[in-house]
């Protein structure tokens, strides 16, 4: 039962891989505001630097170019998962699958039912983790008064 419960809760993990690995679906995921509300209070190291893919690959390099080599010791190796928001993800769900793996005990007597049965939670958890990670379009986006309040609005308002 254990491992139901880690595949279900590892599989945000996957499908948060799957969003922070194109810019396209990171932007309009809450991830990004996420990431903005880090920059916004100067925690750069855990903003749009980190969880950015397009931006972040850079960090594992000596001064952000791939040919002067690594940035450290290991940061393209066993120490990525500290580079950026992609590989931490990752991280978080291998531990979620190891730990299913090692602390797996039969849910059936027949283990390709169990097998099947960890498939469709965690398919289950990869949707439902999508769903919850989606923003509605501009959701996230707090306009300013003065791009909402016009002169030619007050001044059609109803008396």
């Amino acid at each position: 039962m254990i491992s139901i419960v880690l595949i279900f809760m590892g599989s945000f993990w996957e499908r948060s891989m799957d969003i922070i690995g194109v810019k396209r679906d990171y932007d309009k995921s809450a991830w990004r505001p996420f990431a903005d509300y880090f920059d916004r209070k100067n925690l750069i190291g855990f903003g749009n630097q980190f969880w950015d893919h397009s931006m972040a690959w850079s960090k594992k390099w000596r001064n952000k170019n791939p040919e002067e080599g690594e940035a450290f010791f290991g940061s393209t190796t066993v120490f990525v998962f500290f580079m950026d928001g992609w590989h931490f993800v990752k991280f978080l769900w291998l531990i979620h699958l190891f730990a299913a793996v090692v602390l797996f005990n039969p849910i059936t007597n027949y283990l390709l039912i169990d097998l099947i049965i960890l498939f469709f939670v965690f398919g289950a958890g990869h949707e439902l983790s999508g769903m919850l990670l989606k923003r509605k379009s501009n959701s996230a986006e707090i306009l300013p008064v003065s791009s909402i309040v016009t002169q030619s609005s007050i001044e059609n308002l109803p008396k």
